[in-house]
């Protein structure tokens, strides 16, 4: 192993790092996730693990590199792109099947999902919701890109909610609410986006 390798940490605590200084006590983390050699030790090694976003003091024993581009599609295990631990695909929900009629799965896994949905819409407040869909054929604005569409043949519209609590919001065109799920529903995710594209405009 070399400085800026990647490599699985096959045990799941370490010494956490911080301002140069090695804690007193073991921390636990993700056990298999996925980090990059930061120094080489005799018998233990720093290595920052990209899910904690944290410098580990740990076990060189404990360490195995890895190519991350021999992961996923293709490759018995892939990396959740949350938490950064390496997986089977059998921790991974089915997704969308790509243009060769192969089945994908979703990036982030199992564990990592239920967090990010966090609480699903009930049953009940979901078929009262359901009662104002906007019906196929009819016109449809969408709240948040204000695009104009045919409900059903040009746009297709899907009921967004809270995470937080399951609470319906409104209906939108599917390519905004999967934008809302790539920015994680997060105010700070779409303050970035913008003070990022503000910064390029000047």
């Amino acid at each position: 192993m070399r400085v800026d390798d990647f490599v699985v940490c096959h045990t799941d605590n370490g010494y956490l790092i911080e301002h140069g200084q090695r804690s007193s006590i073991a921390t636990h983390f993700n056990r298999n996730s996925v980090g990059v050699m930061r120094e080489i030790g005799d018998s233990a090694s720093t290595v920052y693990l990209i899910g904690e976003n944290a410098d580990y003091l740990v076990p060189n024993n404990a360490l195995t590199p890895i190519d991350p581009l021999k992961t996923g599609k293709g490759y018995p295990q892939k990396i959740c792109n949350i938490c950064h631990c390496l997986k089977e695909h059998a921790d991974f929900e089915r997704n969308q099947t790509d243009a060769g009629g192969n089945v994908t799965t979703r990036p982030s896994c199992r564990i990592c999902r239920r967090n990010i949905e966090q609480k699903p819409m009930t049953a009940t407040a979901k078929r009262e919701a359901e009662k104002r869909r906007p019906k196929n054929g009819t016109l449809f604005r969408c709240p948040i890109c204000r695009k104009r569409s045919i409900v059903g043949v040009t746009a297709k519209i899907v009921l967004d909610h809270r995470h937080g609590d399951g609470a319906s919001r409104s209906f939108l065109c599917d390519s905004c609410n999967t934008g809302l799920g790539r920015f994680k529903n997060g105010h700070n995710y779409l303050k970035n986006a913008i003070a990022y594209l503000e910064a390029f405009e000047k």
